[in-house]
């Protein structure tokens, strides 16, 4: 034990951009189990948030000569692996806990020394897929909980099926390296190339996406790993979202991770431009709201015929998975996952203008708030769907727009 503290306090504070590590007491903790607890610190020197927290540093089982190899290579790795947090999170809400990922290494026998505990944490990719993994079961225990709170239980299972983790786009913090990924602005497109049109209107910028950059976050692998991903947008006046009589309203284009001759493009005179806003992307895990079609088939949810008290526990059990938003929790912008309504279900507009596919194959692309220099429409928020299949595909000139506003 005071050789493993040892280790401990010799490798503490780490320190990750703006994430710091530290030694809590009362230090290491030999749990009844046989077990392994620690008490850290991680500070956000940012926004000078600080969460503490005892973490399991290794599970029971384990011989001493491979716990002492395993503490010691995770001593040392502790800036990869704050990185990684760091990058999943953007920096918010972290919480000690979330290092507890790396023990899934301990479930191969293979790995007994600290060189090759060291191997498997210096490799970008195992580490993400490992934080991935934690991500998901944590997640399936909260669904379970509130499952059981609200007496759901035997709907645990098809909830958890239901989640889905998407991709928040969050702004980038001063003194961060500019990426390519921004709302707004304008995009990088080829050399001599066209500005997207609408019949007779230039489309508007919504979103440029570096997909090397989302990538990380990405778990379930429904992006093309690199290249460029551009949203455009018709936002002129009331015809702008009348689809059969003027075409689609928004147009995503892909441009090749191999491209050599893209030049950041100036739109056109007339042309309505959105701010440039630079962006992070940040792992967002959700379950439907409310005001959808997946739980319809699930639960059997009658709006119209449950009874007024039945109806009141229903609401309250599934707004607790995905809460209604809220102009506090606004601006909300969005990769994947499920969509945040403003007004009404979503997906069923889709499924009206492209009957082909059900409302539930309907992936939610992009969501693309207003801002207080960004406005769409009054105060509202963009949404692009595309249908599951086509996503699969790489086929994004299905993509459908549905434009929500107050």
């Amino acid at each position: 034990m005071e050789a493993l503290e040892a280790l401990l306090r010799a490798g503490l504070p780490a320190k990750q951009g703006q994430a710091r590590l530290e030694f809590a007491e009362p230090g290491l903790v030999l749990m009844c189990d046989g077990s392994l607890s620690v008490r850290l610190s991680l500070h956000n020197d940012d926004t000078g948030e600080c969460a503490e927290q005892a973490v399991q540093l290794v599970p029971a089982g384990q011989t001493l000569g491979r716990t002492h190899a395993y503490v010691q290579a995770w001593v040392q790795s502790l800036p990869s692996l704050l990185a990684c947090v760091v990058d999943r999170t953007g920096g918010r809400s972290m919480t000690p806990g979330m290092l507890e990922f790396s023990q899934v290494v301990l479930k191969d026998d293979q790995v007994q020394t600290t060189t090759q505990f060291l191997e498997r944490f210096a490799d970008p990719l195992v580490v993400e897929a490992w934080a991935a993994a934690a991500d998901a079961i944590n997640d399936e225990e909260w669904i379970r909980a509130v499952c059981r709170d609200l007496r759901l239980g035997e709907h645990a299972d098809e909830l958890v099926a239901l989640r889905r983790a998407g991709i928040g786009l969050t702004p980038r913090r001063n003194g961060m390296a500019a990426g390519r990924t921004h709302l707004g602005g304008v995009p990088e497109l080829p050399r001599g190339a066209l500005w997207p049109h609408r019949q007779n209107h230039p489309m508007t910028l919504l979103a440029q996406i570096d997909l090397a950059e989302t990538n990380r976050c990405d778990d379930e692998r429904l992006l093309p790993p690199a290249g460029l991903l551009q949203i455009f947008a018709d936002l002129t006046g009331n015809t702008a979202w009348d689809d059969l009589t003027h075409g689609p309203g928004v147009l995503v284009l892909t441009q090749p991770p191999q491209a050599r001759d893209l030049v950041v493009t100036e739109a056109p005179t007339g042309t309505a431009i959105l701010p440039h806003r630079a962006v992070i992307p940040v792992v967002d895990p959700s379950l439907p709201p409310l005001d959808s079609p997946f739980y319809h088939d699930l639960t059997g949810l009658d709006l119209a015929g449950d009874d007024p008290a039945h109806l009141s526990e229903r609401l309250a059990a599934f707004n607790e998975f995905h809460p209604p938003l809220d102009d506090d929790d606004r601006p909300r912008h969005r990769l994947l996952g499920y969509a945040d309504p403003l007004q009404d279900d979503p997906w069923r507009h889709c499924a009206t203008t492209d009957p082909r596919t059900p409302p539930t194959q309907w992936q939610l692309l992009a969501q693309i708030d207003s801002e207080p220099d960004a406005q769409l429409g009054d105060n509202g928020l963009i949404y692009v769907f595309i249908p599951r299949d086509a996503l699969a595909a790489g086929d994004f000139s299905r993509a459908c727009g549905v434009w929500q506003m107050h």
